[in-house]
């Protein structure tokens, strides 16, 4: 599964010919989102290959995961020299991640279908497939923001209310061009988004600690995963009334900095083997996968600024 080719000189030159170069700090921005995204949408995909039934009824689609995480690292790797790299490699770049990433949400669509009809078979939750795909097209959605103010994915493709309307998703270097209204949407956004995002990562740990041995750390999940389904509420009422953003703002900061610690605690438990019976019945690396979208989360409420 390869990225869509570009004829980079034609292409380069035809952009330079129109009215729609990019400005270098909308690239360097997207760039910075590509730099955690890449690295989680592949671990996506790795989640994907080691959920699925391994009948031979379903080996295209263990393939197609490990193709989409190969190349997926393949993108992070080029991420990490990009900001020395001159406008065109940087915009190739940007334009390569989001065909990429537009057939990994395109295969997440489809898994998800196929394993709500019962037309595949996985462990992993058909439920779980539709939150990485929301991420996905979250991630999409802020390189589609840096091209132009370019508005791509509904609140509802989201996850969020509000149904069809587009989503104002945008990269976080760039949250200080916005003026205060959309600022203010933007961070209420945000908020609920991640609040859903982290409270359904909260309730899947619940449910993959092992039974009784393994019960307070279950216990703690769960608080975590009501704890945030309140901010979700509260983020909804904020936009309903206008006000009181700033205090949601100071909640989700400490809520996520406890739920960081807790996961941290907990990879490094299960990495000591100091777990109760040493192991658990979910990857590792999903612990830390999900740490660093909490800190990817508490990098975006602290550039929240609002007098």
């Amino acid at each position: 599964m390869q990225p869509t080719p570009f004829s980079h000189n034609a292409f380069w030159s035809q952009l330079l010919n129109s009215r729609l170069v990019p400005d270098r700090e909308s690239l360097l921005a997207a760039v910075e989102e590509m730099k955690v995204w890449t690295v989680l949408m592949a671990e996506h995909a790795k989640f994907i290959r080691l959920g699925l039934d391994p009948n031979p009824n379903q080996e295209e689609l263990f393939r197609m995961a490990d193709q989409f995480a190969i190349e997926l690292d393949r993108l992070y790797s080029r991420t990490i020299i990009a900001p020395n790299a001159p406008d065109e490699t940087l915009y190739i770049l940007r334009e390569e991640t989001i065909v990429l990433v537009n057939k990994l949400i395109q295969f997440k669509k489809e898994l998800f279908q196929a394993l709500e009809s019962c037309q595949g078979l996985a462990i992993l939750p058909a439920i779980l497939v539709d939150h990485v795909r929301r991420e996905a097209d979250r991630f999409v959605g802020t390189l589609e923001r840096s091209k132009h103010d370019q508005q791509t994915r509904s609140r509802d493709t989201l996850g969020l209310s509000g149904g069809g309307q587009l989503a104002q998703t945008v990269p976080r270097q760039l949250y200080h061009r916005l003026p205060p209204q959309q600022l203010f949407t933007v961070a209420v956004e945000e908020t609920m988004f991640f609040s859903r995002i982290h409270s359904e990562h909260a309730e899947h740990l619940s449910m993959s600690f092992r039974p009784e041995v393994q019960e307070s750390h279950r216990q703690t999940a769960i608080r975590f995963h009501h704890d945030y389904n309140n901010l979700l509420m509260q983020a909804a009422e904020v936009e309903q009334s206008g006000t009181q953003l700033r205090q949601l703002i100071d909640e989700e900061r400490k809520l996520s900095h406890a739920f960081r610690d807790y996961l941290g605690q907990l990879l490094d438990e299960i990495s000591t083997c100091r777990i109760p019976t040493g192991q658990t019945n979910f990857p590792p690396l999903l612990a830390d996968h999900m740490r660093r979208e909490v800190i990817y989360f508490i990098d975006i409420l602290d550039r929240f600024r609002f007098s």
